[in-house]
């Protein structure tokens, strides 16, 4: 009873709140800085629970990034910089493994509550609660916790030294810690609840699940709101129902990474803002199948050589995609434009098949062969892809870049399966090539393609990258960081273990701008509205 009471004057509250802005000069869709109310269409599919600890919605993050704050941010650039502390002192010496994070003293959560030391503490038995617990059940790792790589890759360790200061004990003495350490922290009595305080500029009003959440602007934060005070999203099944929304005019705001949104680009009505994701579009090679073909680094070399990246944005991708020549986002600080692949040149493709003993064969339509034990063997290769939910885009990919083989002799093979039997044979390495899509971290630590063979799928080995990348982990400084970083892409486009074709974008559809941020990024894609 006493919670039907609390929702109703919650209620009253938001709709007296909302019918004085709608009655205000300057509402959704005026141009200038008078934005008060905003509405959104988000999709959202599994969020009964909502909590930011295991919300798996992309856009229901991007709302929730707005009410919950980490200990660390990452700037336009990817940096790691302070937030919910003053500052952070490094290990001591070289290999240390011991980071003390000093909170601020001026923040409170959104139930009145100051922030401590133990609310860090509880977050962080939470997310490794959450990760046991699906440990234990047999669940995949992504689906133990959204942070769950934080305990499982990151942290040794964690307590309180006092109220404002906590300790952390990484598994190494690593710089990119930092980084992981932008998860939200909760109030340590609501760690495990629906819906819990936050320490961000907005809070949750009101959440109906699978219909409407209710954000406003916290009086209590330690900087002002200036302007967007309130805001509404509605949820929607699919993308194809928010974009109508969108086009109706019911919502100011609509994200999406389909292709769906160029048909926005150039509108006189709206604004069609790019924004980066952490997927990451890759052709493997198998460097172990059966043949040998792929463990000879000029044939590596020639497919890429083959590759017209430029006609797949443009062709497939309608430019939602940003050219990457390595594993770590273009635009990262941490990403080094000069490490670069072998360019597209389809004469270049040719000379290097030359030089790998592969030759064209007039018997079979100058299809590339080579003698072996007195017969021909002919250069023939599967790629194998899958499709994602929205349908067509990498199978189309995937058809352009076997015909782009086929123009230098080598014969490729389209095969489109399931997304779970591709990584059913991806574990198996029981493939030829395979287009797919890659999830990075919020640490954009390539390491994990690179070593062992959990998702090094194309059985990469060597010795030099292998120590680039044990040196990269043990850094403790920004600059040692971004140096070992830099020599380990260096490495990987020397080896040409497998071609890294480009980041997916997504496009943020809008009424009005409403953000100073130089970059969108996925997950947080209203970053800085609380200062329009």
């Amino acid at each position: 009873m006493k919670h039907q009471i609390k929702r109703c004057l919650a209620m009253c509250f938001l709709c007296l709140t909302l019918l004085a802005v709608w009655l205000t000069p300057g509402m959704a869709g005026s141009t200038g800085h008078s934005l008060t109310y905003l509405s959104v269409a988000v999709v959202a599919t599994e969020d009964q629970h909502l909590s930011p600890l295991t919300s798996r919605d992309r856009d229901m993050h991007s709302l929730l990034a707005l009410c919950y704050e980490g200990l660390m941010a990452l700037d336009d650039d990817g940096r790691p910089v302070a937030n919910l502390v003053t500052h952070v002192t490094p290990p001591s010496e070289e290999g240390g493994r011991r980071w003390l994070f000093h909170l601020r003293n001026d923040v409170t959560f959104h139930n009145g509550k100051p922030l401590t030391s133990a609310d860090v503490i509880a977050t962080i038995d939470r997310i490794a609660a959450l990760y046991n617990e699906g440990r234990d059940s047999g669940l995949p790792r992504e689906e133990r916790g959204i942070y769950a790589n934080l305990v499982e890759a990151y942290l040794s360790g964690w307590r309180a030294l006092d109220t404002y200061t906590v300790q952390i004990n990484g598994n190494r003495g690593y710089y990119g810690l930092l980084q992981a350490m932008t998860f939200p922290i909760l109030p340590a009595e609501e760690v495990a609840n629906a819906l819990p305080s936050g320490t961000g500029p907005y809070r949750i009003m009101e959440y109906e699940p699978g219909d409407k959440l209710w954000l406003t602007a916290y009086a209590g934060y330690r900087k002002p709101v200036e302007n967007v005070s309130n805001i509404v999203a509605t949820i929607y099944p699919n993308v194809d129902r928010a974009l109508e929304a969108f086009d109706a005019g019911s919502a100011d705001v609509a994200m999406t990474r389909s292709l769906a949104a160029t048909r926005y680009t150039g509108s006189l009505r709206s604004f069609s803002m790019s924004y980066s994701t952490r997927q990451v579009e890759l052709l493997l090679m198998h460097h172990n199948e059966r043949r040998g073909i792929l463990r000879d680094e000029n044939v590596r070399r020639a497919i890429m050589a083959a590759i017209d990246r430029t006609a797949l944005l443009r062709n497939i991708y309608q430019g939602m995609a940003t050219l990457a020549d390595s594993p770590v986002p273009p635009g990262s600080w941490l990403y080094d434009s000069t490490a670069t692949q072998e360019p597209f040149d389809t004469e270049r493709a040719k000379e290097l098949l030359d030089e790998a003993g592969w030759h064209p064969n007039p018997d079979h339509n100058n299809m590339r062969g080579r003698d072996i034990d007195g017969t021909t063997a002919l250069l023939r290769l599967t790629l194998l892809t899958y499709e994602e939910p929205a349908g067509g885009v990498r199978q189309s990919t995937a058809n352009l870049i076997a015909g782009m083989l086929r123009e230098v002799g080598i014969e490729c093979t389209v095969s489109v399966v399931t997304y779970g039997r591709v990584r059913e044979r991806l574990s198996a390495g029981n493939y030829d090539l395979v287009l797919c899509g890659m999830n990075l971290d919020v640490v954009p630590d390539p390491g994990f393609m690179f070593l062992g063979i959990d998702s090094n799928y194309s059985r990469y080995r060597n010795s030099t990258m292998d120590q680039l990348i044990a040196d990269m982990r043990a850094q403790i400084t920004e600059e040692g960081y971004r140096q070992a970083m830099s020599e380990v892409q260096h490495q990987f486009v020397a080896d040409a273990p497998f071609m890294c074709l480009y980041f997916r974008n997504g496009s943020l559809l809008t009424r009005d701008t409403f953000s100073n941020v130089r970059v969108l990024r996925e997950l947080e894609l209203f970053r800085g509205i609380e200062a329009w």
